[in-house]
């Protein structure tokens, strides 16, 4: 075999070796663009339902607001002081302490 045809083929064995490393990149890119829109849409999903949770959580506390006024808070809160006095005295205790924190600083 002459010296020509020698590299003749060995540039033909190196063009299909670089078509077949082309290939196998690219199959390596979409494989990588679908695990990254599949993780994409699973943290949207996660994210649309951690959403949910909090805007149900908000709907229930205005409902709570409205369904209250100031004496039956205050009702409810005299009841549960005289329910849990250790627990009262140290929640006031925390929540003072915390305002205490909050305005000397």
């Amino acid at each position: 075999m002459s010296e020509p045809m020698m590299a003749e083929e060995l540039n033909g064995n190196k063009h299909i070796n670089l078509k077949e490393k082309a290939e196998e990149l690219r199959k390596k890119t979409l494989e990588m663009e679908e695990q990254v829109t599949e993780n994409l849409n699973n943290l949207m999903s996660s994210t649309a339902e951690n959403l949910d949770k909090a805007a149900e959580k908000m709907h229930e506390t205005a409902e709570f607001f409205r369904e209250r006024n100031v004496d039956a808070m205050k009702e409810d809160l005299s009841h549960a002081v005289k329910k849990n006095p250790a627990k009262a005295l140290g929640g006031a205790l925390l929540i003072g302490f915390l305002i205490g924190k909050i305005l000397f600083r």
